[in-house]
């Protein structure tokens, strides 16, 4: 079960380890379900930790080819790979700022926005509070992490 569901939760398997224990599962919405439910019972440290696990986007793993194969085309997907000069330096400013406000990475299921509705949504949630912030970028986590898993247990 972690081998085959562990990288649902980026560089996190202690989600589906923790999850297995919950099972049988239904279907999808009920392992998904499951997972969701051990985030939202971890403790504050774990979900930021969770939370920092993600990368920039555009950032430096995706620039050295170290982003997990997912990342990968999730940020392929969103036209992030393919940035202009001007875009890297406004993606770059806006992961720099978001890290220094909230202490991790901005966090967006990028596969379903393009960059010009990503640069929007940096603009938007960098007026948030931190904890604001923190439960948006868990709500994507658990969009980005629920297209993960309908992609492993596709027909």
């Amino acid at each position: 079960f972690g081998a085959a569901f562990g990288r649902v939760f980026e560089h996190s398997p202690w989600i589906a380890e923790r999850g297995f224990v919950r099972k049988p599962f239904a279907d999808v919405d009920a392992l998904h379900a499951a997972m969701v439910e051990v985030v939202r019972g971890a403790s504050a440290e774990e979900q930021l930790a969770l939370l920092r696990a993600h990368p920039e986007l555009a950032g430096r793993e995706a620039q050295t080819n170290s982003l997990t194969p997912e990342s990968t085309g999730e940020q392929l997907k969103a036209g992030l790979t393919a940035l202009n000069r001007d875009e890297m330096a406004r993606i770059a400013a806006f992961n720099a700022e978001h890290g220094k406000r909230f202490g991790f990475p901005f966090i967006i299921a990028a596969r379903l926005h393009d960059k010009s509705q990503i640069f929007a949504e940096f603009e938007r949630r960098l007026t948030l509070s931190v904890d604001e912030e923190m439960a948006a970028c868990l709500e994507q986590v658990y969009r980005i992490t629920r297209l993960r898993l309908d992609d492993l247990v596709a027909p």
